[in-house]
């Protein structure tokens, strides 16, 4: 079946109990005794979102979050700072609120590995925090050996950006202190990544910077593929808003980045070489790295989980979300990894408490924008299905549509912003 019955759940239910108590009973909290103990570890859209939902609808659950960093970064708007249209401290925020306003526990340390026979998080400094179940929100590694010249060191100096942490204003500094005339290389990665308009929405924002202050620079677009989403739609915007400043080179002809010259900032690929003055390569992606330590990966790369409640294949007890695991038909991005947070959430409550949970939609939305109050979108709507998340339905921005229609997006993609982040945060 690809959605939940009382009689499916119930037989889902009755494969945890014997997984965690070994008698097909539920453990003593089910039963009175003490309080269920729900980790979550990591902090983004997935983690930060799962506590949340958990936090307002089971209250008599013990609650940790762990999350290294004390602020959060918001990737999914940060081309926004670099295009000017907001300041950083715009997508910025911090677990404050959220700990003050929820009762959840909020430990800021790195987390090291999962001990999922004995379930405990185990801490950088040999803590261990214990668990009933398990929600890992891990997000993204990068494969930094696929590209000859660039690794851990060279990409805290070239920073490709494309995560939670200080890298965006690095990468917002070089971007300033670049010269009119200069080259703005973007190294677009092979898929699956995470959010797939995320590295074409970014050369759309550096463009509309450099339209008011370097006029004379041009953006080049090194792709590993030899298409993008909506290719056609962000064409027609980009020649309409920037000209002939953006210029997209596929892997046919030299895209396919191989190697790359630190000292003259130059990247080879098999058929060219490419110098610039500000060099963003987003390197190919896999799990964050914890999901390798922890044994949550396969050969993919990507933790496999139960569609229909995303508990890891690999270790009972552990549920993944996010950016990390393989989601079928879904794309990686924020909204999905919401939408699966509260939908993981759900079903964990119902797992510690012998109910049957909500039926909670799972849907995608990638908003993203090419110029000011210019919005596109792309998304969908999936089921749980033996496949893993398969669509039911999808939707895009199409080439032509009116400006009223792309402001209405754009308006559209901020209230989200406004939303997911009141969620995650307060």
């Amino acid at each position: 079946m690809n959605t939940f019955t009382r009689r499916t759940f119930t037989r889902l239910l009755g494969a945890s109990a014997t997984l965690i108590g070994g008698s097909g009973v539920l453990p003593g909290f089910a039963l009175g005794g003490a309080r269920p103990r729900v980790v979550v570890l990591g902090g983004g859209a997935g983690g930060a979102s799962a506590a949340s939902y958990l936090a307002r609808n089971f209250k008599a659950f013990d609650i940790t979050l762990i999350e290294a960093n004390r602020h959060y970064t918001a990737c999914f708007f940060a081309n926004r700072y670099l295009g000017g249209l907001r300041p950083l401290a715009d997508v910025t925020f911090s677990y404050e609120t959220l700990a003050a306003n929820t009762g959840i526990s909020v430990i800021h340390a790195p987390a090291t590995n999962i001990d999922a026979v004995k379930k405990a998080v185990v801490l950088g400094d040999g803590t261990r925090v214990p668990y009933d179940r398990l929600i890992a929100s891990p997000g993204i590694g990068f494969k930094l050996d696929l590209i000859d010249g660039y690794d851990k060191k060279t990409a805290e100096i070239f920073p490709h950006a494309y995560r939670a942490d200080a890298q965006v204003a690095t990468l917002k500094r070089q971007l300033d202190a670049m010269p009119d005339g200069g080259v703005f290389a973007i190294s677009s990665p092979p898929r699956p990544y995470r959010c797939p308009p995320a590295p074409y929405e970014r050369a759309a924002m550096v463009a509309h910077y450099m339209k008011h202050h370097k006029p004379r620079s041009k953006i080049l677009i090194l792709d590993a593929k030899d298409e993008f989403p909506m290719s056609e739609v962000m064409s027609e915007v980009w020649e309409r808003f920037y000209g002939d400043m953006i210029e997209w080179v596929p892997a046919e002809f030299g895209g396919n980045i191989q190697a790359f010259d630190a000292k003259t900032r130059t990247l080879i690929s098999a058929e060219e070489k490419f110098t610039a003055d500000v060099v963003n390569i987003i390197p190919a992606q896999h799990a964050g790295p914890i999901a390798h330590v922890a044994g949550l990966t396969d050969k993919t790369g990507y933790c496999p989980v139960n569609s229909m409640t995303f508990e890891s294949k690999r270790a009972p007890g552990v549920h993944v979300i996010g950016d990390a695991i393989d989601p079928g038909d879904m794309s990686k991005s924020a909204f999905s990894a919401n939408s699966q947070a509260r939908y993981c959430a759900a079903v964990v409550g119902a797992l510690l408490t012998g109910k049957t949970p909500p039926k909670l939609p799972l849907t995608n939305t990638c908003f993203f924008i090419a110029a000011k109050d210019h919005g596109l979108k792309l998304g969908g709507t999936y089921k749980p299905s033996g496949q893993g998340l398969t669509g039911l339905s999808g939707y895009l921005s199409q080439v032509g549509e009116d400006d009223t229609i792309r402001r209405q997006t754009a308006d559209d993609g901020e209230a989200w912003f406004a939303s997911i982040t009141k969620e995650m945060f307060s």
